[in-house]
């Protein structure tokens, strides 16, 4: 659903190879309020740099449109996943805060954390990850 989705969204991609191997997509809230939608980077591009990468052009395209918020949502600590223990601290340690858990928004099994972060105006640039994956693509819509 989330890939193709794409088609629809504003979304930014990395490539290896010739193959789309990780992407982040956003929904447009307000014009100052953003979403990422979805930011998914395949196994075995994971640890690489790809999602901060593809976080700091969004944020950059985002202060370029005089967006102020973007906001994400994912499982709250309460879903006890390793997997969303992972995602969790990479928004954290992105300067995404957490504002608020919704028990009942997806299911009972997986309350959602909402984390917001405050977009500047003059993002700084994207730090260059480990390993260099190719350059995100610009956001595209259908």
């Amino acid at each position: 659903m989330y890939a193709n989705d794409t088609d629809r969204l504003p979304t930014f991609a990395l490539e290896q190879e010739g193959k789309v191997v990780s992407f982040l997509s956003l929904v447009e809230h307000f014009p100052a309020a953003w979403e990422v939608h979805c930011i998914a980077v395949h196994q075995q591009w994971r640890n690489k740099g790809h999602g901060t990468l593809l976080l700091a052009v969004t944020e950059r395209w985002l202060a370029s449109k005089g967006v102020r918020f973007l906001q994400v949502k994912t499982v709250a600590e309460a879903g006890n996943s390793a997997e969303y223990d992972e995602t969790r601290q990479f928004y954290l340690a992105k300067g995404f805060t957490p504002l608020e858990v919704f028990p009942l928004l997806w299911a009972p099994q997986n309350p959602a954390l909402q984390l917001i972060k405050t977009i500047h105006s003059a993002s700084p640039a994207a730090p260059a990850p480990p390993s260099r994956p190719s350059s995100a693509t610009a956001p595209r819509r259908s």
